[in-house]
This record gives C-alpha cells, sequence and structure tokens, in this order.
C-alpha cells in the first residue's frame, strides 16, 4: 500500500478511541500520528526540491476537510512538513477556495512557511477579501515574504484604521531587501501620498532605523501639513546627526512658539546630545548659531542650553554679563534650561546678586530642575544640598512647594527627614505630604528605616487632603504594596 493510501485512509478514520481509552487523548494520539505521517510522506523525495503529488494532494484534502481535527492537521502540515514552492502555490491556491476562517488560519500558516511562492496568491485576497482579520493575516505573509512590488499593497492597508492598519504598519516595519527599503521611501516622499500616510511611512522607516532616509525627513520637516512635520522631526530625533543639524535648524526657526517649535527643539538636542555622532552635530549647531542674526538667537537659544558644552557656556555667561537687561535675562533663561548641575554655581551666585522678582523666578525654577537629576554629576548627598540651598533662597511658598515636591527624586532617608520637616508646616504640608508617600513606595528604603518613616506616615494620614495620599500612607505603613490606579 502506498504512503498516500495509508496517509489518506488514515486521515480519515473517525477520531475516537478503543474501549477504555480516554477519547481526548486518542483523539490527541491520532492527529499527532496523522501529522508525522503527512510530513514523512512530503519528505518521500528525499533529494527533490517538491513533495510528491501525492503528498500535496493529501494535504488539499485535508484543508477541504470538514472535520476541524483534520483541517488542524493540514495547517500543521502546510506550516512544517510538505516542502517545495509546487505545494506551496497549491496550498496558496486554496486561499481563494476556503471560507474567512479557513483562510486566516491558512495564511498564518504560509508566513510561518516562509516560501515566497504565496505571495501572488496571498495579494490576491487582499484585494479579494473583506473580513479584516484575513486581510491583516495577509500583510503579515507579505511582510515576512514580500519585496518592494507588495510595498505598494501594504501602504494601502495603512488608509483602514484599528487592526488591519496596524498589521501593514507592522508588515512594512518587517519588509525585507534594499529594494523593499527604497519603496518605502519613495511612498514617503511622494507627494502624490496624503500626508497621513506618508506621516506614517516616516515614522515606519524611522523604526527600520533606516539613515538612507534622512534626506526625506529633512524635506518633510518643512512640509506645510503639521501632522507630516511632527512625523519628520521626531524621525529626525531619533536617526539624526551633524549633517542634519542645519535643517533641523531651519525647523526651529519657521515654527512658531510652541507646538512645532517644542518638537524640532526636542528633535536639536537629541541629535546633539544622545545620537550617534553628537558631538559633531554640536559644533555644528553652535557654529550655525554664532552666524545667526540676534532675533534668530533668541529663538535658538533654549535649544542650544540644553545642549550645553564650554562653548555655549561662553556664549551665555557673556549674555549674562551684558549691560542689556533683556540680553541678560536671554542668558539666566539659558543657565535656567542647563541639562546638568555645573552651572549650580552660577545660578546660586545669580540669585543672591538680583532682587529682580522676574529674574529670581527663572533662577530658582532652574536650580529646582537642576538639582534632584539624577544625571546631574551629583551625589545623592550633593543633590540634596542643592535643593536645600535653593530652598533657603526661595521667597514665595509655590516655589517651596515645588522644591519639596522635587525632593522625592532623592531616594536616601536623608531626603525623608528634609520633605518630613515641613509636614507640620500649614503652607508647604500638602506636598511634603506627597513626597513622603513616594518616597515610601520603595520599599527596601522603607524597610531599612521603618521607625522613620511610621513616624512620618502617621503625619500624613493625619495631615493629607488628598485620599489617595492617605490611602498610600496606610499600605505602606501596613508593609504592603500600593499600585497606582489606571488612568
Amino acid at each position: 500500500m502506498s504512503c498516500h493510501t495509508v496517509s489518506r485512509s488514515f486521515a480519515r478514520r473517525p477520531l475516537s478511541g478503543p474501549a477504555g481509552r480516554p477519547r481526548r487523548e486518542w483523539r490527541a494520539c491520532s492527529r499527532a500520528a496523522a501529522v508525522a505521517l503527512v510530513i514523512a510522506c512530503g519528505a518521500v523525495r528525499t533529494h527533490a526540491a517538491d513533495a510528491s503529488p501525492e503528498a500535496i494532494d493529501l494535504v488539499v484534502d485535508l484543508l477541504r476537510d470538514e472535520d476541524p481535527g483534520r483541517r488542524a492537521i493540514g495547517v500543521e502540515a502546510v506550516r512544517h512538513g510538505v516542502r517545495g514552492a509546487v505545494a506551496t502555490r497549491r496550498f496558496a491556491d486554496m486561499l481563494a477556495q476556503v471560507d474567512a476562517g479557513r483562510q486566516a488560519a491558512l495564511l498564518a500558516a504560509l508566513a510561518e512557511r516562509g516560501d515566497v511562492a504565496a505571495v501572488p496568491a496571498t495579494t490576491a485576497i487582499v484585494a479579494a477579501a473583506t473580513d479584516p482579520a484575513v486581510r491583516g493575516a495577509a500583510y503579515r505573509v507579505l511582510g515576512t515574504l514580500g519585496g518592494a512590488a507588495e510595498v505598494p499593497v501594504l501602504i494601502g492597508g495603512l488608509a483602514v484604521p484599528g487592526a488591519e492598519q496596524a498589521a501593514a504598519l507592522r508588515a512594512l516595519q518587517m519588509i525585507r531587501g534594499p529594494q523593499a527599503a527604497a519603496a518605502i521611501r519613495e511612498a514617503a516622499a511622494s507627494m502624490s501620498q496624503p500626508p497621513a500616510t506618508r506621516a506614517a511611512l516616516l515614522r515606519i522607516l524611522a523604526e527600520r532605523r533606516d539613515r538612507a532616509a534622512l534626506p526625506v525627513f529633512v524635506t518633510a520637516a518643512a512640509a506645510e501639513d503639521g501632522g507630516l512635520r511632527r512625523a519628520a522631526l521626531e524621525s529626525l530625533a531619533r536617526l539624526g546627526g551633524a549633517a542634519e543639524v542645519a535643517g533641523v535648524v531651519q525647523a526651529v526657526l519657521a515654527a512658531a512658539p510652541g507646538g512645532d517649535r517644542d518638537v524640532a527643539e526636542r528633535a536639536l538636542v537629541a541629535i546633539c546630545t544622545t545620537n550617534p555622532g553628537h558631538p559633531a552635530a554640536a559644533e555644528g549647531f553652535l557654529t550655525r548659531f554664532r552666524e545667526a542674526s540676534d532675533t534668530e538667537r533668541e529663538a535658538l537659544l533654549p535649544a542650544l542650553a540644553r545642549v550645553g558644552g564650554p562653548g555655549t557656556l561662553a556664549v551665555v555667561d557673556a549674555l549674562v554679563a551684558d549691560a542689556d537687561s533683556s540680553r541678560r535675562r536671554l542668558g539666566l533663561k539659558a543657565l535656567s534650561l542647563w541639562p546638568d548641575a555645573s552651572v549650580a554655581g552660577r545660578l546660586l551666585d545669580q540669585l543672591g546678586r538680583t532682587d529682580d522678582a522676574a529674574e529670581r523666578d527663572v533662577l530658582v525654577g532652574g536650580l529646582i530642575r537642576i538639582a534632584p537629576r539624577p544625571d546631574n554629576g551629583l551625589n545623592d548627598a550633593g543633590r540634596l544640598d542643592l535643593l536645600r540651598k535653593t530652598m533657603d533662597l526661595c521667597r514665595r511658598d509655590e516655589d517651596r512647594a515645588r522644591v519639596l515636591e522635587r525632593a522625592n527624586a532623592i531616594r536616601t532617608i536623608e531626603a525623608l527627614r528634609f520633605v518630613a520637616g515641613y509636614l507640620d508646616d500649614p503652607a508647604l504640608a500638602q506636598p511634603a505630604c506627597l513626597s513622603v508617600v513616594e518616597l515610601a513606595h520603595h520599599q527596601k528604603l522603607r524597610e531599612d528605616h521603618k521607625p522613620e518613616f511610621t513616624t512620618a506616615l502617621d503625619k500624613v494620614i493625619a495631615t493629607a487632603k488628598n485620599a489617595e495620599h492617605v490611602e498610600r500612607a496606610q499600605a505602606y505603613k501596613a508593609g504592603k504594596t500600593w499600585e497606582r490606579k489606571k488612568g
């Protein structure tokens, strides 16, 4: 008896067990054996590129079968068993002959099978199918197996919100080959594409880490459509380098304060501080700043200050020392935006020298921002010491409250002692309560200093006006964890 005959006979045998053996166990054994037999039949031609016609016919019969168990055997054989491009085309042709549920399962198997011979039939299903799940499964096949020719099909899926759009987006991120990458770049640059589609494609190119798309990002950063501009700037923030500084600078200058300018500034700072080659990018930005007009410098200075560096500090020091009050305030604002605590001495010195309320607001704000940052170059004791000095220089309770709220970023018992000292101050008790529970959230710190935390948490329970703060304090005092409520 041939392998084909045995397999066909076995696959059509009722899936019921002999007397005394559980039906489910027998069913599992029968299916496992059937899968093994079908795969074996597919491999009969050990040295051939394609499985035997009989084995292919057997799998096709299983895919058509009304019994779910036999269909599952067929799908498994598509996924891992019967080999060759001839078999793949036969199985892919089945897509047009089965219902939506079977199509989705078969497409998933074809994707795992990994044979490009399935692409033409899959592309046809994208055009013919109305079920979003089927189209999504088809996009996965095209993303796994397709190339440049399939990129337009996947781009079409971006226009359908929901699961189908997500599947098309993921497929475009996955699709491989230089021609496919070039096709995505070409579509992202094309004015014939809707701006929303182009924006999605820019983000896909950034996700693919496609540095060849950098000129496309720079061009799109000057687009009229706001969504497209933001997508381009966000992509430049991820991949941009020294060559893109001029384009992003132009985007900063072209944007109105707030909104797009904030996005452009973040991109410029990322390019000059964290992206590969950032020292050269920062130097290029400083050079462009020095060449700018006074109006342009005013627009660029906030981003330049966030980049920092010795060259920028020289520019800022000159502004602070300028007799013109407007230029001096620009310099002080730049100091307040510095990326680390290296300017803390300058901020403290200037704060001690001025009685101008506007200048004091800027300087105190800068100290409050940089003092507790974990990346500011200070150890925990130094960060807390800077916060204490800032507190002593504050003249308004709202600034003191900000100091207390920022103190919980320093996870030490000394920070707890600092904030707990204000729990009895009616004007500052509430921000102190917030910092106590934030510090208590860290179990090891809390358990290592349990008596002090218990005392502080008791005060929070008695003092806090925020119900959540009370709830947290009660949980931490009892040694329980607390999870922030979503939404």
